[in-house]
């Protein structure tokens, strides 16, 4: 489903979010000012989902009940009750079972990846950093952890040694959108001229219809931000399919906009993206760090 609603009646539902309650005040007709647009498409908040709720049940009482378990069976018990919790936004449980399936297991990388975006979350970024360091030591499949530390060190300042991990995520799939997208936005605090004519050079395979090239195209300039958020949810059939949409959208969006200098609609959009409640997906862990780091940006005057 998918409707539209004024920026007015938007903000006074964002802005119910205590997360975001300290950050500037962004109450204002983006049409008016920017010429832009003045609709922007939601979707209902996502809900826990009942079999999410039964497999938390089952994990539970094999976890209770299971006394011939081996080490890495309850390791992956741990790992996968903390996937569930973290999909339901438990943040504080979900990091104990991953660092409970760590002390039964300590070669599982995907925990220490797990724990490492946690770890971030919390501006622990040494710990984080070798939570990292370890998954990428214990597992080839690690990719994304590339990503996560790029991020890391992008938010600390260590833009070129973002750089390096961002280049090298990039370079095992040159095709994922996603990758060309993140890709730009690290680079472009070294050389942000240097990064946009990378993105608009990267190519989209004949049969790779994923929306995130849609982003891309707006950065780009070959497509406008108006046209792109009024076709965002051309062919989704379910709201969790949409709010995943908008998730990712207005977190890349909210990205493109702050490099722009465009402060106020990029914290907008990063609102927008953590209203979805898909807390499963990095760009709304992200977009929450984004909103921390602007937040504390502006309190110490960097910005």
């Amino acid at each position: 489903m998918r409707f539209h609603c004024s920026l007015l009646c938007v903000l006074s539902v964002l802005f119910t979010l205590t997360a975001c309650q300290s950050l500037p005040n962004t109450e204002q007709d983006f049409s008016t000012k920017n010429n832009v647009i003045n609709k922007f498409p939601l979707s209902t908040a996502v809900q826990i989902d009942y079999q999410d709720e039964v497999k938390l049940l089952k994990i539970n009482q094999l976890l209770v009940e299971q006394k011939d378990l081996d080490a890495r069976q309850h390791a992956v018990l741990f790992y996968e009750r903390g996937v569930i919790y973290d999909r339901m936004g438990l943040a504080a449980h979900s990091r104990y079972d991953f660092i409970q399936a760590l002390n039964v297991d300590p070669t599982f990388a995907d925990a220490y990846n797990f724990l490492g975006l946690y770890l971030l979350l919390s501006q622990s970024y040494d710990e984080a950093f070798d939570a990292f360091d370890s998954a990428l030591e214990l597992s080839d499949d690690m990719q994304y952890s590339y990503l996560h530390r790029a991020v890391g060190l992008y938010q600390i300042g260590r833009y070129q040694l973002a750089m390096n991990d961002i280049e090298r995520f990039y370079a095992l799939d040159q095709n994922d959108p996603y990758r060309v997208l993140w890709r730009f936005i690290i680079n472009s605090k070294v050389d942000q001229l240097k990064a946009l004519q990378a993105l608009k050079s990267s190519t989209q395979l004949s049969d790779d219809h994923s929306f995130a090239w849609a982003i891309a195209d707006v950065i780009a300039g070959r497509t406008t931000e108006k046209d792109f958020l009024e076709s965002l949810s051309y062919g989704v059939r379910t709201n969790k399919e949409l709010a995943q949409r908008l998730c990712e959208a207005y977190f890349y969006l909210g990205h493109w906009h702050k490099l722009s200098g465009n402060l106020e609609k990029a914290v907008y959009y990063f609102k927008l993206s953590t209203a979805t409640n898909i807390h499963e997906f990095i760009e709304y862990k992200y977009a929450l760090i984004e909103l921390g780091a602007i937040q504390r940006n502006l309190q110490t005057g960097k910005e």
